[in-house]
């Protein structure tokens, strides 16, 4: 299953997800980690990169058939349920495998990169200088990585946007505002706002909740007042993604507009977008 969406800062994650059983082949290891994990190498040679902070990472191991003597010493036994980790020069421990005992694994196979499966760092069985990972999913959703990739995206857009004078902004989120965002299909939906839009209203709430009418409760790391978009009308009920649906509101409030849903906060927030209040 893939999408691709590619326009400066948007993600360039291809696969959605990945299966061991099904082949699909990879040229290269800055390939695998762009179009899977969205990230924006141009080049990468290691074969090991932490993905989160969450102890998962990226390997791509050699095992026993590579003819080059390297310090590494892998083997995938078990009809490939487990890798089994050496170091020939007896360097490795077990302290730092915190940060990386979910891996997603990767193999090369006649000069193409395939995925292996998501390991995990087996502690009752490893000991120094031998570690050991067992397979414990064979399909892994990549939606999470498209998702943070969004929101970072979505982040770096609403800050540029901010730099253009308010009614050239207003202007070109009104030309730009799509009667549906863009969506993309996963287990669930992630929704591809328009960043001029964000921007703009966030712009026009001045720093005051527009349905409590109180101040931004703190600053965020660039000094401006801290409120969240809010669409009135959700997008997964087939709200728009324009200036007239969307408002700025303190975290407070957007939680009780998500939890509450309340019509007359909606009322209230529709009046206010339209510019009736």
């Amino acid at each position: 299953m893939s999408n691709n969406i590619d326009n400066g800062y948007r993600a360039n994650i291809v696969y959605s997800i990945l299966d061991a059983d099904k082949i699909i082949e990879f040229d290269t290891i800055v390939e695998i980690l762009n179009k899977c994990f969205g990230k924006n190498y141009r080049g990468f040679q290691r074969a090991f990169v932490i993905l989160d902070n969450n102890g998962t990472a990226f390997w791509a191991p050699k095992f026993g058939c590579n003819k080059k003597k390297t310090r590494w010493q892998n083997s995938l036994v078990d009809d490939g349920d487990t890798i089994i980790e050496k170091d020939s020069e007896g360097k490795i421990g077990l302290s730092d495998i915190v940060n990386s005992n979910i891996r997603v694994t990767f193999t090369c196979l006649n000069g193409k990169y395939r995925f292996l499966g998501v390991y995990k760092f087996d502690e009752k069985k490893s000991e120094p200088n031998l570690r050991i990972f067992r397979r414990i999913y064979k399909v892994i959703d990549l939606a999470p990585y498209s998702l943070e990739k969004e929101r970072s995206n979505l982040t770096i857009e609403i800050q540029e946007a901010k730099k253009i004078p308010v009614e050239v902004l207003k202007r070109q989120a009104e030309e730009e505002s799509h009667s549906q965002a863009d969506r993309r299909s996963y287990e669930g939906m992630i929704y591809i706002r328009n960043s001029k839009v964000a921007a703009y209203t966030k712009i026009r709430a001045a720093g005051i909740c527009q349905l409590c009418g109180q101040p931004a409760p703190f600053k965020d790391k660039d000094g401006e007042p801290f409120l969240e978009n809010h669409h009135i009308v959700w997008l997964s009920r087939g709200g728009t993604d324009t200036i007239d649906n969307t408002c700025a509101l303190c975290p407070n409030c957007h939680r009780k507009m998500h939890i509450l849903d309340m019509q007359e906060d909606v009322d209230k927030l529709i009046r206010i977008a339209k510019g009736l209040d």
